[in-house]
């Protein structure tokens, strides 16, 4: 296994309390207050919302009704009329009650779905869920040596409203987690089959094949390539080559979906949908938002290229990826679970830096004044954990690679 900045916590000294290094009692407090707090919070709106679905006979995890119609078509054969969105919306209305949720997503991802639309709507949406909850599990039980603290999953704010919603945001998160965790134990072949199947959410791609060159993770980088490839030609295959031309025909429908506010603007988590809530204009904010992306390509290309551990590269990877990408929604963010872990996972080995705490708390915290929970806020603080999360891993790269100039320049 590659080095990754510590040994295990619980062999050194210190108090540890739920999987965590007591290192400040004000931040320690808050900290463990506010994941309990949100948590709580959040695990009682799911709990709602799943009540609300039984008993007033509305589709459970309403997003699903999308991926399920789309996969619907599929296995009757007229695929292609998945990217019709007039057609979706019309059959959505029909079966469910409720629409105007378009399919906007590879026909790779029909690979993926359509096996689930054979069920009826109801168990094919608990078995998409219990699947995707159990992949999360694994992946993250792989990725960290400090397993203590993956109690953090069932409260992260993100991760449970990926699940209300019905989305694929946890199984994104299961993808990248155990491609992460398969780099740093050195099996670069696997890290890059994780990442190919991952490419029908190919936003979230953007600085991946950057990263991997940039740490010389050649192998893994050909193996993304040549999983994503044949990922497509199966699908393309299987649908033909109408549903891969329909799909393309959607980008600009999506591009369009996304400046005209079909989806409210306090949804969006990117920073360019962020801004919108306060009235900045598409041009302007498509011009912070670029400024953002560089500034984590940047970032992501220094961190791959030093002798710094998973834990702080793949953490300035994962948050890189959802400060890049304009169309992003609240509940991608459960991707953020794995830069929180990964903090927490390298402050029980090394120690936390000051403020280190509060800033994780801070960035947790910030989801309560969002969308996520059911409150439609006018505007939110969706953007506040990525920034946040951002700058405290980046100070621990800087931190880190202070530390390696130190030995190297002071062998002794």
């Amino acid at each position: 296994m590659k080095s990754t900045g510590g040994s295990n916590p619980h062999t050194e000294s210190g108090t540890f309390r739920y999987g965590l290094r007591m290192s400040n009692p004000v931040a320690d407090s808050v900290l463990m207050f506010t994941l309990t707090f949100v948590g709580a919070v959040l695990v009682l709106r799911f709990g709602f919302e799943i009540i609300k679905m039984v008993f007033a006979e509305r589709p459970m995890f309403p997003d699903f009704v999308c991926f399920w119609s789309a996969g619907f078509f599929a296995i009757q054969g007229t695929a292609v009329e998945a990217y019709n969105y007039e057609l979706l919306n019309s059959f959505q209305f029909e079966e469910f009650g409720q629409g105007e949720l378009p399919f906007l997503y590879p026909p790779t991802w029909l690979m993926v779905i359509s096996p689930f639309s054979m069920l009826p709507y109801r168990p094919s949406a608990l078995l998409f869920e219990a699947l995707q909850v159990v992949a999360l599990a694994v992946a993250c039980r792989y990725l960290l040596r400090d397993r203590a603290i993956l109690w953090i999953l069932i409260v992260f704010p993100t991760v449970i409203s990926g699940i209300i919603h019905g989305q694929n945001a946890v199984l994104n998160t299961a993808l990248l987690a155990g491609a992460l965790g398969a780099l740093d134990r050195d099996r670069p072949v696997l890290a890059g089959i994780l990442i190919g199947f991952l490419s029908y959410k190919p936003q979230l791609g953007i600085l991946i094949p950057f990263a991997l060159l940039a740490g010389r993770e050649y192998r893994a980088f050909a193996s993304a390539a040549v999983t994503t490839l044949l990922f497509a030609a199966t699908s393309w295959i299987v649908f033909g080559t109408e549903v891969w031309r329909a799909f393309i025909e959607t980008i600009a429908f999506a591009r369009d979906w996304l400046e005209s506010g079909h989806t409210p603007a306090n949804k969006y988590a990117s920073i360019l949908g962020w801004l919108r809530q306060f009235g900045v204009g598409n041009t302007a904010g498509m011009i912070v938002q670029v400024g953002f992306a560089l500034a984590s390509f940047v970032a992501v290309i220094w961190s791959w290229r030093q002798d710094l551990p998973m834990t702080i590269k793949g953490s300035l990877l994962v948050i890189g990826a959802c400060l890049s990408t304009p169309y992003l929604l609240d509940y991608d963010l459960a991707l953020l679970v794995i830069p929180v872990l990964l903090l927490i996972q390298q402050g029980n080995e090394t120690g936390y830096l000051s403020f280190e705490k509060l800033g994780i708390a801070l960035a947790v915290i910030s989801f309560l004044f969002t969308s996520l929970w059911g409150v439609q806020m006018p505007f939110t603080a969706i953007g506040v954990a990525s920034i946040v999360l951002f700058a405290l891993v980046l100070r621990r790269a800087v931190v880190g690679q202070r530390a390696v100039l130190g030995r190297t320049s002071c062998p002794a």
